[in-house]
């Protein structure tokens, strides 16, 4: 490519060895070129995307035209579907999980599980009793599986047999199809009524060898209330904070509530762990960014490595420990079964 290279040099440059190369003969229109025009560069598509309708050309071609209409559709895309929260009982009167609660958390989630308007209640501890044991039942998928179809039945045994039809269902189990985009999201709400939790991208589960699982797109967050007047800007890189509305409680001072998230940082893999004494996300230096016990009452939080969080329930300034009392429990799933 370099010897290419420097012979189309040496062909653009006008010299008197190759004038003298012309052979007289020849015609002059074959040997002879014409000077080179001077030719408007025009922008790439990248250029005109970034720029938009900012920098309109007084004489738009057909295609710069297209590309101004789409730079409009890309910025104007609509919004997503407002949620669906499906599971709560009528009679349930202790509800952790709200829209406005749920919308934070799904702007964090990935952008495949943002598409889905439904989130469906899996696991309450109003609803469903307090056993740690039947927590891990109802984060199973197969479990969840087999309960639809029960649903199914009780609509209509013709419905469900059709549905068994299907090329591929064998069984209660074997039609699950494992890739399925799902997540979970894990609310607790303590004594003092500060709800926190954290959002996982596989199911709560039964370790019988201590092994962590799940991967980078998880992440803890809690709900804080605080003072507006006395907010000093926090210096955490890692954190995510958003604002909401401001309840004013007194002429002199007003309380809001903010939603804070910690991602993943990558310092370490010690995302989840669960066995049927405790449930853990995040560790490091033996301590629990969210760790709660096998009775499903009692729990502590700390700062770890893993998501570089805070303590997530209300604690003290200056604590390195915040131990809580477990008041509600959910656990959400986003993503259908099949």
């Amino acid at each position: 490519m370099s010897f290419i290279f420097r012979r189309s040099q040496e062909d653009t440059t006008d010299s008197p060895k190759e004038d003298s190369a012309i052979d007289d003969s020849a015609d002059v229109s074959e040997v002879l070129s014409p000077p080179p025009r001077h030719v408007e560069k025009r922008s790439s598509f990248l250029g005109r995307l970034m720029s938009g309708a900012r920098t309109p050309s007084p004489s738009p071609k057909s295609g710069e035209i297209q590309a101004t209409s789409s730079t409009n559709s890309i910025n104007s895309l609509p919004p997503l579907p407002p949620l669906n929260l499906v599971g709560y009982k009528n009679s349930t009167k202790h509800r952790l999980l709200d829209e406005e609660l749920a919308g934070n958390i799904r702007n964090l989630v990935p952008a495949r599980l943002q598409l889905f308007d439904e989130w469906t209640l899996v696991y309450s501890l109003e609803q469903h009793g307090i056993s740690i044991n039947t927590l891990y039942r109802n984060c199973d998928p197969e479990y969840q599986l087999q309960q639809l179809k029960k649903k199914r039945v009780d609509k209509g045994y013709g419905d469900a047999i059709i549905r068994n039809m299907v090329v591929g269902a064998s069984g209660p189990y074997n039609s699950y199809e494992t890739k399925r985009p799902q997540g979970y999201v894990l609310i607790v709400k303590d004594e003092k009524n500060s709800k926190f939790g954290c959002y996982l991208n596989e199911n709560l589960k039964i370790m019988d060898h201590k092994r962590y699982y799940g991967n980078g797109e998880c992440f803890l967050w809690k709900c804080e209330t605080y003072d507006p007047q006395l907010l000093s800007h926090n210096s955490n890189p890692n954190l995510i904070d958003f604002d909401s509305e401001s309840t004013p409680s007194s002429p002199s001072s007003r309380t809001a509530t903010r939603f804070k998230a910690y991602p993943y940082t990558g310092i370490n893999d010690n995302i989840i762990y669960s066995n049927h004494n405790f449930i853990s996300v995040g560790s490091s230096n033996g301590q629990n960014g969210l760790y709660i016990d096998k009775s499903l009452y009692k729990g502590v939080s700390c700062g770890c490595e893993t998501f570089g969080n805070e303590i997530l329930n209300t604690s003290d300034p200056g604590a390195r420990i915040g131990r809580f009392k477990i008041m509600g429990l959910e656990v959400w799933r986003i993503g259908t079964l099949e």
